[in-house]
């Protein structure tokens, strides 16, 4: 957008950063004139200037933050004060000194993640900025994506990411005198960081809480959790007694000081796991055999979702959105999103340490229990789904081996002789619902065929609603809808 008949340099130039900071810094006069803007401009100033007007009229704590999805850099987030300063977001008048909303960075990637200290160092050294966070309570929020990161490297790359990230970025905060807040963009099921409350919590790296912790919760875990007055009661004290516990404790306990020799381990396997599923992925014909093998395209017919299941235009593996992805990997039974890679990567540290290995004895119980779900002769009906059969017999064959591997390495790490049998409970409920859910897979993958096969918009609908309803069965029973 231009300001003052100024035309500002390319977005990826080096300058784009200075212009940024210079019009942040000039004082506000009269209001771009809106015919200059881009449609997209347009609506996020004129919502920002609702936002303005709803929290002078009614409260100042109206609207918490604005989270800025994907941010990939300082840049993102200036541009996102420079909008809000024309909306008149500002707590003086010129609007050069502080913004009002804070202005939270989503990162989501695993490439964003390992770069989101160096995002966070740059940013903070902006004067506007240290200045706001200084008046929003010396606080600076920063969201961490649990979806997106799964899907960009695998569960086990992804939380040892997510890990790092957070350890890197309050270490950024100590230096620069501002306290980092974390928000943790969970999802119900394990693949987008579901985890037993006060587990989950407790691994935190050291320090990385201090009292505060924010988490969203989603979907079918809202009515898991609070469905009634009673577990919503104890719900809220377990949240409150584990984060006092962790910001009362952490610091102070072994398991979470770091180790040179831990995090040497755990970033090998992570390292093998992330190659082994780069290469899964990478698979020119996955996104066929997953689009064919899976109710992925029928998703986005239940009206459960703000987004659809590919981006505007997709083609691609990358324009695939990560909650459809997981969705539809529990559905088919194949619930990759859970546990591939993970074989390969203690596989690999255990070829190169031997068994000394598993002196690292590696957390993980939400593998197992991922694991515990998988069916892979339920998995292979819906591969019969897939017209290649070359295709399709080489991208099953592959799951299969990282599968048998994945069992082996994580009974071995566990000790066990089956599948999660340390977790009583969780198999006692497991009991009463897999023969029901396995009858309604096998249903779901004749309705996907016929649904897929009408050959009239009557044909389709009449076979629509009972393959909608195998959806949501199947996703109930599970727990969990991606």
């Amino acid at each position: 957008m231009k300001t003052g008949g100024e035309t500002p340099p390319d977005l990826d130039a080096p300058e784009w950063r200075e212009w940024l900071i210079a019009e942040l810094a000039k004082t506000r006069t009269t209001p771009l004139s809106r015919d200059t803007l881009s449609a997209d401009t347009r609506d996020v100033i004129e919502m920002f200037e609702v936002v303005a007007e709803m929290r002078t009229q009614l409260d100042r704590e109206a609207f918490g933050g604005f989270i800025l999805s994907m941010t990939r850099s300082a840049v993102d987030v200036l541009g996102v004060y420079l909008l809000a300063k024309e909306a008149g977001l500002f707590l003086d008048e010129p609007g050069v000194e502080i913004l009002t909303l804070p202005i939270v960075p989503l990162f989501e990637t695993i490439g964003d993640l390992r770069a989101a200290p160096a995002i966070m160092r740059d940013l903070l050294q902006v004067p506007v900025v240290r200045r706001s966070t200084r008046w929003q309570g010396n606080l600076q929020e920063v969201m961490i994506g649990y979806s997106d990161s799964n899907k960009d490297g695998g569960f086990l790359s992804s939380n040892w990411e997510l890990f790092k990230a957070q350890a890197r970025l309050s270490q950024v905060g100590r230096e620069q005198g501002v306290a980092i807040a974390f928000f943790h963009g969970r999802g119900g099921s394990v693949s987008r960081g579901g985890a037993p409350t006060g587990h989950a919590i407790a691994a935190q790296p050291a320090g990385s809480i201090r009292g505060r912790f924010r988490v969203t919760e989603q979907g079918e875990v809202v009515s898991f959790k609070y469905a009634n007055r009673g577990t919503a009661a104890y719900q809220m004290e377990l949240l409150a007694s584990s984060v006092f516990q962790h910001a009362l404790k952490s610091e102070r306990e072994e398991a979470l000081a770091p180790h040179a020799e831990f995090d040497e381990a755990l970033e090998e396997i992570s390292g093998a796991s992330f190659a082994a599923y780069a290469k899964f992925i990478g698979d020119p014909d996955l996104v066929a055999y997953f689009q064919a093998a899976s109710p992925l395209e029928e998703i986005s017919l239940l009206n459960i979702g703000s987004r659809p299941a590919r981006r505007f235009g997709a083609k691609s593996l990358a324009d695939l959105r990560a909650i459809p992805w997981v969705f539809a990997w529990a559905q088919n039974r194949h619930s990759i999103t859970g546990w591939y890679g993970v074989g390969s990567g203690l596989k690999n540290f255990v070829d190169v340490r031997g068994d000394r290995g598993f002196e690292f004895r590696l957390i993980i119980d939400e593998v197992e229990k991922t694991l515990a779900l998988v069916d892979l002769s339920i998995a292979k009906q819906y591969a019969g789904l897939v017209a290649d059969e070359a295709v399709r017999t080489k991208i099953f064959k592959t799951i299969e081996e990282e599968f048998a591997l994945t069992r082996e390495m994580a009974l071995r790490v566990t000790g066990g002789v089956e599948l999660a049998d340390r977790f009583k409970e969780y198999q006692a409920r497991l009991s009463h619902r897999l023969q029901t859910i396995n009858e309604v897979n096998r249903e779901q993958v004749a309705l996907l065929r016929r649904f897929r096969e009408a050959q009239d918009e009557a044909e389709k609908e009449a076979v629509k609603v009972p393959l909608l309803l195998s959806i949501s069965c199947v996703a109930a029973g599970l727990g969990a809808t991606g």
